[in-house]
C-alpha cells in the first residue's frame, strides 16, 4: 500500500503545481464593488446607465415572497428598467434550474443578470449569465476555464454573509443524476458589479447566520493554509478570520446588530477573494460529500469538520496556524499553543452557536465512497498543506457518526 500511496502523493503534488499556476494566471473579470447600507439600491440605479434594456432578476421563491426584493424591484421600475424574475433556484442548484433560467432569459430578451440571494442563487445566476453565450451541458463546464466566450454582464447582491460567491471565479452546480457537486471554475464567472448591503442580511435567521458565517471562516482558514497562498491572499484571509471570530457571535445573537452584519459581509467578501485565488482544502472536500450523501447544508458541513481537519494536518501546519492565530488577535507564545488555541476557538464558536456536530442519515456503508471521493477531490484540485491518507480522512468521517 505504501508504494501506491507514495505514487498517489507524487501525482497529487504534480497536479497541485498545475492548479497553483492556473489560479495565479486565471484571467478573470474585475468587479466594481458598492458597499454600505443602501448600496443594493445604488447599484440598481446604475444598471440602466450601462445601457441595459431589460434584466433577469435571479432569486429563490422564499426571497421573492419575503418582501426583501421589493426595494430592488421598485428601484429598477423608477429607473425605467424592465425586468423578468426567475425564482426557480433551490438550495444546491441543479443544472436544470440553470437551463430553465437561461430559457426565460432568452424568451424575455434580457441583456444582463442580477442575482439576489445566498450562495446557491448567486452560483446559479453566474452560470445563467455564462451559459447565454456558451451553450452546453454541465459536463462540458466541469473543470477550469472551459467557456470560450464571456457571459452576459452579471450583478451580484448577496443576502447572506458566507459563500463569497459574489466575488469567486467558481460556481458549484449539482448533477441531478449522480447528486455530485461539480465546481465550475472560470474567471468569466466573477460578477462585474457587486453590492455589499448589510440591510439585506438583517432578516437572516440565526441558524443561517451561523452556517454561512462558518462557511466564510472555512474559506479564510483553508485559503491561509493553501500552498497557493500569497502575501496578499494571506492578508485578506487573516483579516477575515479575525473579523469573523469577533463579529459572527454578535450577528448570530442579534440579527439587528448592523455593525456586526456589515463586518460579516466584508469578511465573507475578503475570504471569497482569497480562496478564489488559492482554493480550499479537506474541510470542503469532506463537506461536499456530506452534502451529496446526507443533504447537510454546506456551511453546517464545513463547521462539522473544520477543527478536525486542522488537527489532522498535524505539526506541518502549526507554524502557519500560529501566525494566523496571532493575526486574529490571539495572544499566545509558542506555535503549538497558538495553533491549538485557534482550533479550540473555532470549536468553541461552533458550540456557542449550537451548531449540529453530526449529520443526519450518515450510515457506515456510505463511508468508503465518501472517503474515496473526498480524497480524490482534494488531491485533484486543492493545493493542501499535506495530503491526508485515506485512513486519516476515514477517521474524520467516522467521527461524525452519532453514538447511538
Amino acid at each position: 500500500g505504501s508504494t501506491v500511496d507514495q505514487m498517489k502523493t507524487l501525482y497529487y503534488k504534480a497536479r497541485a503545481q498545475g492548479v497553483k499556476l492556473l489560479l495565479r494566471l486565471l484571467p478573470r473579470n474585475q468587479s466594481v464593488v458598492y458597499a454600505g447600507r443602501g448600496s443594493a439600491l445604488d447599484l440598481c440605479r446604475q444598471v440602466p446607465t450601462f445601457g441595459h434594456q431589460k434584466v433577469l432578476l435571479v432569486t429563490d421563491r422564499f426571497l421573492d415572497g419575503s418582501g426583501l426584493l421589493d426595494g430592488i424591484k421598485e428601484s429598477l421600475q423608477e429607473n425605467q428598467l424592465e425586468f423578468a424574475v426567475y425564482d426557480g433556484v433551490k438550495p444546491d442548484p441543479e443544472f436544470e434550474q440553470v437551463q430553465a433560467g437561461n430559457e426565460l432569459l432568452r424568451s424575455e430578451g434580457c441583456d444582463a443578470v442580477i442575482g439576489v440571494g445566498g450562495g446557491s442563487v448567486l452560483d446559479a445566476a453566474k452560470m445563467i449569465a455564462l451559459l447565454h453565450h456558451n451553450p452546453g451541458d454541465l459536463a462540458f463546464f466541469d473543470g477550469i476555464q472551459k467557456a470560450k466566450k464571456p457571459g452576459l454582464p452579471m450583478f451580484a447582491i448577496p443576502t447572506t454573509a458566507g459563500t463569497g460567491s459574489e466575488t469567486t471565479p467558481a460556481s458549484v452546480i449539482t448533477d441531478s443524476k449522480t447528486h455530485r457537486k461539480i465546481a465550475v471554475a472560470d474567471g468569466k464567472l466573477v460578477p462585474h458589479y457587486v453590492a455589499l448591503d448589510a440591510d439585506l442580511t438583517r432578516t437572516m435567521p440565526p441558524h443561517i447566520t451561523a452556517a454561512t458565517g462558518m462557511d466564510a471562516l472555512t474559506h479564510a482558514v483553508e485559503s491561509y493554509l493553501s500552498k497557493a497562498s500569497t502575501p496578499t491572499t494571506r492578508e485578506l484571509a487573516a483579516g477575515a478570520t479575525r473579523t469573523i471570530l469577533e463579529h459572527l457571535p454578535r450577528a448570530w445573537r442579534d440579527g439587528n446588530d448592523m455593525q456586526a452584519r456589515e463586518a460579516m459581509l466584508t469578511a465573507s467578501f475578503h475570504a471569497g477573494v482569497a480562496f478564489g485565488r488559492t482554493s480550499v482544502g479537506y474541510a470542503h472536500a469532506i463537506a461536499h460529500q456530506l452534502g451529496r450523501v446526507c443533504g447537510t447544508p454546506h456551511g453546517e458541513a464545513n463547521a462539522m469538520v473544520l477543527p478536525e481537519v486542522l488537527a489532522a494536518y498535524g505539526e506541518c501546519v502549526h507554524g502557519t496556524l500560529a501566525s494566523l492565530a496571532r493575526k486574529a488577535g490571539m495572544d499566545v507564545d509558542d506555535d503549538l499553543s497558538a495553533a491549538r488555541a485557534l482550533i479550540a476557538g473555532i470549536t468553541e464558536l461552533r458550540d456557542e452557536m449550537h451548531m449540529p456536530t453530526h449529520p443526519e442519515r450518515l450510515n457506515s456503508e456510505d463511508i468508503p465512497g465518501m472517503v474515496k471521493a473526498a480524497e480524490a477531490e482534494a488531491g485533484d484540485i486543492y493545493p493542501v498543506p499535506r495530503y491526508l491518507s485515506r485512513q486519516e480522512i476515514r477517521a474524520i468521517v467516522e467521527g461524525l457518526i452519532q453514538d447511538s
